[in-house]
């Protein structure tokens, strides 16, 4: 600090003491008004289209898929390939709506998102709709574009948010179980694949789920993925030709794994051009 001024190490602590969500209240009426229209209309609106139940809109297929998957429905997967998101981010946000303003109802539908999302995770703890029923022997085979482990990353911190709000753990032992499934297929050690995901997400989830259970597990495997990313030879372009350049987005044979950004370099699109300590942009 400047002036000659020391700041001890208790006082450096409390400096950086953080604040629970739940003790933080908003006055300015522009901000309020924003939290409100979310509460009021966003969030039951969507939860309205998850379930397919907006006429003239299009269907969602999103709580249809995990229906399916959980062996509830029969049908076939519909949707893009990470559209089980949809639902983990809706479950995040409204979590964090139950700590400003209780609503049973809305606790309800979480209560339902959960178990529905627990009925469909395989017995190895792994969840993903668009790998259970349309290619279920080809889990973990296109980090590049399966979004695999984004849509995990997001089940994480929708589970850490469900749980800081009502105390419920039903979620977040949920995605312990797809974590800890994560750690026993990704790593250095021999069996293990030494990839990491094509659209990050999951590095700055599994540092959140370290925060709610204080297993250091899941902050070595953050640190796996940050380090593992950019090293040469390149773990994606190896996968790419394995895969016999095949895009998953225009479902051809293409000249790179992202032709639908033109003349953008898919390493750096990906950010995995160098490792991630080296780049500046």
């Amino acid at each position: 600090m400047g002036g000659g001024k020391n700041i001890n190490r208790k006082e450096r602590d409390s400096m950086q003491q953080s604040v629970e969500l739940q003790n933080i209240r908003i006055r300015d009426e522009f901000w309020n008004g924003i939290l409100r229209l979310i509460q009021d209309a966003v969030l039951p609106y969507q939860w309205e289209a998850l379930n397919d139940r907006v006429p003239d809109a299009e269907p969602s297929h999103v709580l249809r898929n995990f229906r399916i998957a959980a062996g509830l429905e029969k049908g076939e997967f519909k949707g893009m390939v990470f559209q089980d998101s949809d639902l983990y981010k809706w479950i995040e946000a409204a979590s964090y709506s139950l700590l400003l303003t209780p609503d049973p109802a809305v606790d309800a539908q979480l209560d339902e998102a959960v178990a529905l999302i627990g009925q469909a995770q395989w017995p190895d703890g792994y969840v993903n709709t668009y790998y259970t029923l349309k290619e279920p022997g080809k889990r973990w085979t296109n980090l590049m574009h399966g979004h695999e482990l984004y849509c995990a990353g997001h089940l994480i911190e929708a589970s850490v948010a469900h749980y800081g709000a009502t105390g419920k753990t039903s979620l977040l032992a949920i995605a312990c179980r797809q974590a800890d499934h994560i750690d026993s297929v990704f790593g250095l050690e021999p069996g293990k694949i030494h990839g990491y995901p094509g659209h990050p997400e999951i590095e700055l989830a599994l540092p959140r789920l370290y925060d709610a259970t204080k297993n250091e597990r899941y902050l070595l495997l953050s640190l796996y993925f940050i380090r593992q990313r950019g090293t040469q030879p390149s773990y994606l372009d190896w996968e790419w030709e394995r895969n016999g350049r095949w895009s998953l987005w225009t479902n051809t044979v293409a000249e790179k794994p992202y032709p639908c950004y033109g003349e953008v370099d898919t390493r750096e699109y990906a950010q995995y051009h160098k490792p991630l300590a080296e780049q500046t942009k």
